[in-house]
């Protein structure tokens, strides 16, 4: 693609580190006139930025539905030059590689269908845990939100520990002065 060799010609000399917590992996990538090259070796020179995340923030990434941004590192953290890490987000989001046509051609197409429909079943699976959890966490708010203190009454509470702690200095600086006067 015309657009993403673009992009990668702009960040050629750059090393873009993409650490992917989850499996204690780091990606060193090396954009350039040749296009993209990966590796899992640390460089010589030091990495111009770091994008941190989890497998799960990286897809979401990919499927260009996370922004990095410096102020808001949900699902992916970013170290180092932020204006490099965001053009190589436009790398990843604007490759379009056929996965399903290499890994045809390694394993054949019913090692494709396995893994599509397995694919198909985690995203299914995160999609009802997702509104499961969505559900009982309303619930679960919903419920208990009687137990909760509304602001007045915190102000006094913290008025209180306030009090409590001037009169234990009191005593404090009490039980010191008689102290000292007893072993005078």
């Amino acid at each position: 693609d015309a657009k993403v060799m673009r992009y990668c010609q702009q960040l050629q000399g750059r090393v873009i580190a993409i650490e992917l917590t989850d499996l204690e992996k780091t990606i060193y990538c090396h954009p350039g006139s040749w296009g993209l090259r990966l590796s899992l070796h640390a460089p010589p020179k030091p990495v111009d930025a770091t994008l941190r995340s989890r497998v799960f923030g990286l897809i979401n990434l990919l499927s260009a539905q996370t922004n990095i941004d410096s102020q808001n590192g949900q699902h992916v953290e970013i170290l180092g030059n932020i204006p490099v890490a965001q053009k190589f987000q436009k790398i990843l989001t604007e490759l379009d590689i056929d996965w399903q046509h290499k890994l045809a051609e390694m394993g054949g197409d019913q090692m494709v269908d396995r893994i599509d429909q397995g694919f198909r079943d985690t995203q299914q699976w995160v999609s009802e845990s997702l509104r499961a959890f969505t559900s009982s966490s309303s619930h679960c708010l919903h419920e208990n939100t009687h137990l909760l203190i509304d602001k007045d009454h915190f102000s006094v509470f913290k008025q209180d520990v306030t009090n409590l702690r001037q009169q234990v200095d009191r005593l404090e600086d009490l039980l010191e002065f008689n102290l000292a006067k007893k072993d005078a």
